[in-house]
């Protein structure tokens, strides 16, 4: 868990602007929940990058010195990821999906939102 600190420290931050950006589009101006989206869009995509890098780190250094079995070597090992892994993978994206669609169209999803409110 110690070895994903650094992802789930960008998902937090993710979920954490996207909170924000909620409370001060409601409490200040919508168009601030959509300038939010894009820092919620930056930490998703810093902690795929940094998932992936981890998976490519891990891809090598299982790699090194391996070889066919029949050439004496241990033949190629497992590299599936983990669970832990896979989790923050699809949070991650998530991030990207959801902080995108903010970004874009956070402004009218408020400004829907409040008339839906004020309406009924």
């Amino acid at each position: 868990m110690n070895k994903f600190k650094d992802v789930i420290l960008a998902l937090v931050l993710a979920i954490v602007f996207l909170g924000i950006g909620l409370y001060l589009g409601f409490q200040e101006n919508p168009a601030l929940f959509g300038r939010f989206g894009s820092l919620v869009v930056l930490f998703g995509v810093v902690g795929e990058y940094a998932l992936i890098k981890k998976e490519m780190n891990q891809l090598y250094s299982s790699l090194k010195g391996q070889g066919a079995m029949q050439d004496g070597g241990q033949g190629i090992p497992d590299l599936r990821t983990n669970n832990i892994h896979r989790i923050l993978t699809a949070i991650s994206r998530g991030a990207i999906v959801i902080g995108t669609l903010v970004w874009g169209f956070g402004d009218c999803f408020l400004l829907g939102w409040c008339k839906c409110l004020t309406s009924g």
